[in-house]
């Protein structure tokens, strides 16, 4: 980054305004987002919060790309809570559940380096050329990136013994169960209950929220599914669970979430 990083902010916060003004229809759905799940907070209280959204939007992006070319910089301005309980979770096959809250690009910077086999689920984009180009930045430091329809791939992934990342917290049309997510239904994939149940895999959350100048690596319980012969009935039961593990982040961390993505829209 060429400016000094101070800044860097000073500009980023500058052009919280502008983005307000130009993507207006997503700052209103963010708004009425976090309105719904924060009904007792006034609009003051919103509108302040919505304007840090933009902002950790802008800085989260610029802090993924000088990262990646500083891995160095990834080891020290990335605190590990907890390093015990975090390598000890984090071994044999296992699903790392994170979510759009704090920097999770950067979280699967931090894997790789800690020396894990790691592999992530990541969404293609429309156009081609910038998902290319993403994906090499994303498998730079030696991860492998999946698209969602690689099932094959994926579960032969966990099957070795690696680990596999996974976002769960963006609307899904396909395959997606109808689940509560902060109060509201949403549809939501089932697909770390279903590799679960057929890998035998461990699901350990974990989140990367920035703290001023650096972030920090949270480890939660390793998350146990619950499974009673009803497949369908597991899914949803088990979907939603991990659905309130991210939410305790949400809630935590409300200005680091993307409140501007349509996660309520019917399918």
């Amino acid at each position: 980054m060429i400016l000094p990083e101070p800044v860097g902010k000073l500009a980023i916060k500058a052009l919280v305004p502008l983005v307000r003004f130009l993507l207006y229809k997503r700052h209103r759905m963010m708004l009425k987002n976090l309105r719904l799940t924060f009904p007792g907070k006034s609009r003051q209280e919103l509108m302040s919060i919505a304007s840090r959204v933009w902002f950790n939007v802008g800085w989260g992006f610029i802090d993924a790309l000088r990262y990646i070319n500083s891995p160095g910089k990834i080891l020290t301005r990335v605190k590990i809570k907890d390093p015990e309980k975090f390598r000890k979770l984090l071994s044999g096959k296992t699903i790392v559940v994170s979510a759009h809250v704090g920097n999770w690009e950067i979280l699967a910077q931090r894997l790789v380096l800690e020396g894990y086999k790691f592999g992530a689920v990541v969404r293609s984009l429309r156009n081609r050329a910038v998902d290319r180009k993403i994906t090499v930045i994303r498998e730079s430091l030696g991860g492998r990136a999946f698209l969602e329809h690689q099932v094959g791939k994926i579960f032969s992934w966990l099957k070795n013994g690696d680990i596999l990342y996974i976002l769960p917290d963006h609307h899904i049309a396909e395959g997606g169960l109808r689940v509560d997510f902060l109060g509201r239904p949403a549809f939501t994939s089932p697909i770390i209950t279903l590799l679960n149940k057929r890998t035998g895999c461990k699901i350990v959350p974990v989140f990367c929220v920035r703290n001023g100048r650096n972030y920090e690596i949270y480890t939660e319980d390793e998350f146990v599914p619950h499974y009673t012969g009803n497949l369908r009935q597991d899914m949803s039961h088990n979907t939603e669970g991990i659905n309130k593990v991210i939410e305790k982040y949400i809630r935590t961390f409300p200005e680091q979430w993307m409140w501007l993505h349509n996660r309520w829209k019917e399918k």
